[in-house]
């Protein structure tokens, strides 16, 4: 019969992934893992495995959890033009005052991780495929009400995941939220039908830093 761990496992996990997150792989010592995990390093090695598999491990959680939250506006939305708007905004607003300052984590591991290690970079490609079905799914239901520019439609899924991409990139250097949402505004603007229809900040009613 197998030994009763101590601790929570996965409060022990959001811990690591906190400081993954922060600091980066290459940054985040064992040592300093365990600390911010509460545990010795014996549990740490017992429970995860070396850091590395801590850290793939940490990965998986954030695709659970933060991503999928991320996604959930775009998933949950019957209008697509809706679901992509709250995307967006909800975006902006953890760049800007929440967890997403950091940047994104997958992001940031991309960048750290993905010529070096093959295994680990399916992860990154798995994280960026679902993102980009679900915008595909919210274009195609824009599309379908209307509610895009001729042309536009779910082909454009990998430009918005570029954006996306672009902003976690930026969002690490606090560039502050009026530039943030031009970047989201202009990704919209250039696929919305109307016009005139509203940019974020306008319809956020976001008052300049």
């Amino acid at each position: 019969m197998g030994r009763t761990r101590g601790f929570d496992t996965e409060q022990a996990l959001d811990a690591a992934l906190e400081t993954f997150w922060v600091h980066g792989y290459d940054a985040s010592s064992m040592p300093e893992l365990c600390r911010a995990m509460g545990i010795q390093p014996g549990s740490a090695y017992a429970a995860f495995g070396s850091k590395r598999d801590l850290f793939r491990a940490a990965l998986q959680r954030y695709a659970r959890t933060v991503s999928s939250e991320a996604v959930l506006g775009l998933t949950s939305s019957p209008s697509g033009l809706d679901g992509l708007r709250s995307y967006f905004d909800d975006l902006v607003e953890a760049m800007v005052d929440g967890r997403r300052r950091w940047g994104c984590l997958i992001t940031n591991s991309l960048v750290e991780f993905a010529e070096r290690d093959p295994d680990l970079a399916g992860v990154f490609d798995l994280h960026l495929a679902n993102l980009e079905a679900a915008f595909e799914a919210a274009l195609t239901r824009a599309k379908a009400a209307g509610d895009l520019r001729s042309g536009a439609g779910p082909e454009q899924a990998k430009l918005l995941v570029a954006v996306v991409q672009g902003m976690n990139v930026l969002a690490k250097a606090r560039p502050g939220r009026p530039a943030l949402r031009s970047v989201a505004d202009a990704a919209l603007a250039g696929l919305v039908a109307a016009p005139d229809a509203p940019r974020l900040s306008d319809r956020c009613g976001y008052l300049q830093d």
